[in-house]
């Protein structure tokens, strides 16, 4: 199951549907692109800016998920110039539909180049992006 950002971070710290969360990536495989690394750190030094981390539970997090990176539990698919390319190709698909962002679409491209089941996100615009490209999804 190939999961984004806004599912990691549901995964990683505690939100009112992480739960639901964990009962979906439950038992899968999980991949993401290697962009997540950047992505989830940026995503909780923010929770940390707005007081809802303390930094040593910021730190523990990340040294979780490092872990999870180095024991292959996650496994990041490597961002290079040919999804970079498919990414800017996934945009002009979607558009005017979707106004998809840069991000986002280097998340659909890594996912539509691999095989890894279905997509998991709770960003709309690529769950709409990822609909108008019949790109399966884990929930909708």
């Amino acid at each position: 199951m190939y999961l984004d950002t806004s599912v990691f971070v549901k995964l990683y710290t505690q939100e009112p549907d992480s739960a639901e969360c964990e009962g979906i990536v439950a038992g899968n495989k999980i991949v993401s692109s290697e962009l997540l690394y950047a992505e989830l750190w940026s995503a909780l030094l923010a929770k940390e800016r707005s007081g809802k981390m303390r930094p040593e539970m910021r730190q523990r997090v990340w040294e979780v998920f490092e872990m999870h990176v180095l024991d292959e539990v996650v496994e990041l698919i490597e961002l290079d110039g040919a999804i970079v390319r498919e990414a800017a190709e996934v945009m002009a698909r979607v558009h005017p539909h979707v106004p998809l962002r840069t991000l986002d679409a280097i998340h659909l491209a890594t996912f539509a180049g691999i095989e890894a089941g279905t997509l998991f996100t709770n960003d709309r615009r690529m769950i709409d992006a990822a609909r108008l490209l019949a790109l399966p999804l884990a929930r909708s």
